[in-house]
């Protein structure tokens, strides 16, 4: 099948056997469901080993493929295999709708960065099941840029970066079939790396690259919580520790630590990423969160309560680390030596 993905989503539909539909549909329904993919074992006890292989075989990695994850076998769908399923017809109408709803919305307000589950099920008139879809199909289609949180009831994601490309169509289901047909039926199920390349790739060090994952994840839950001070307590340890990785110990400092690098205070390490341009377009909102966040971990008690954090702050966090996140890999610099 991939090398026969011309013609419409109903012809591919048409070529599926009975079984390889069932298959199809068994790994999204637990990937829907479970959040994760289903081992291959699961998948070989209920259909036969042979016949789960013959399946792989004859649609391929464009469709379906496996994974492997902490030494076990799984088996994935890619968003076009997700279309081929007994509830790609739904799913293709769903996600339609909530792309033209950020569309509308992004049209209407261009510094529109997120949205949120609670926002969406009010505009789309969805009931939690059918949010809960959304959710998963919004992460295996990628349809999402700068960040995301997934939590096991409410959810945020980034605006798609692709956001202005969206055609005004008042029907966006043509658009979801060709878009998948086009940009996914000659992509893998599975990206030659066993796991996908997160916000933080560029991080040299891979213990710092998933403690940054880790807390941009948990910022993202805080923000979803109306935890202001949280949120921005976490972003802004990302940000001054990307920021004191990019500049190193190149530049002077008053003060160092006991492995000999720069103690920086916020003055000193926006005025030099600013001489060495580090920041880009994200100069104002690290400006922003930087000093807030070092008035929260001062160690006087008092200092700290004069510290109040809103909402606004809390977004301003978030947005800094994602035009950073945006920035660093983009400088000529060499940013994938970052830590």
């Amino acid at each position: 099948m991939p090398e026969r993905c011309a013609g419409s989503l109903e012809e591919l539909r048409g070529r599926l056997t009975g079984e390889q539909r069932s298959v199809l549909s068994a790994v999204w329904e637990h990937y829907r469901d479970q959040g994760e993919w289903i081992l291959r074992s699961t998948l070989d006890r209920r259909f036969g080993g042979g016949a789960v292989r013959n399946v792989l075989e004859a649609l391929g990695p464009s469709v379906v493929g496996e994974l492997e994850e902490d030494g076990r076998q799984g088996c994935c769908v890619t968003f076009l295999g997700v279309l081929l399923t007994d509830q790609g017809p739904e799913a293709e109408q769903l996600l339609a709708r909530y792309l033209e709803y950020v569309r509308d919305r992004w049209r209407t307000d261009p510094r529109l960065e997120w949205v949120g589950s609670q926002e969406v099920e009010s505009a789309l008139g969805l009931a939690v099941q059918r949010s809960r879809l959304l959710r998963q199909l919004i992460r295996v289609s990628h349809w999402w840029g700068g960040g995301s949180g997934f939590g096991a009831r409410e959810w945020t994601v980034g605006v798609p970066v692709d956001v202005d490309d969206l055609p005004p169509d008042p029907d966006l289901c043509g658009y979801v079939r060709q878009h998948a047909l086009r940009h996914l039926a000659a992509q893998p199920a599975v990206a030659a790396r066993p796991h996908p390349r997160g916000d933080f790739w560029f991080v040299a060090d891979p213990d710092l690259q998933r403690q940054f994952g880790l807390d941009w994840r948990e910022a993202q839950d805080a923000h979803q919580a109306h935890a202001w001070k949280a949120c921005v307590l976490l972003c802004g340890g990302i940000l001054e520790g990307l920021l004191v990785e990019v500049l190193g110990g190149a530049a002077p400092s008053p003060a160092r630590d006991s492995a000999g690098r720069p103690e920086w205070h916020p003055a000193a390490l926006l005025e030099v990423a600013g001489k060495r341009e580090v920041l880009g377009g994200a100069a104002l909102p690290v400006q922003q969160c930087l000093p807030l966040y070092r008035s929260l971990i001062q160690s006087s008690p008092r200092a700290r309560l004069r510290a109040s954090v809103t909402q606004d702050d809390a977004e301003a966090a978030l947005h800094a680390v994602r035009m950073l996140v945006k920035r660093l890999p983009s400088l000529e610099s060499d940013p994938v030596r970052v830590g």
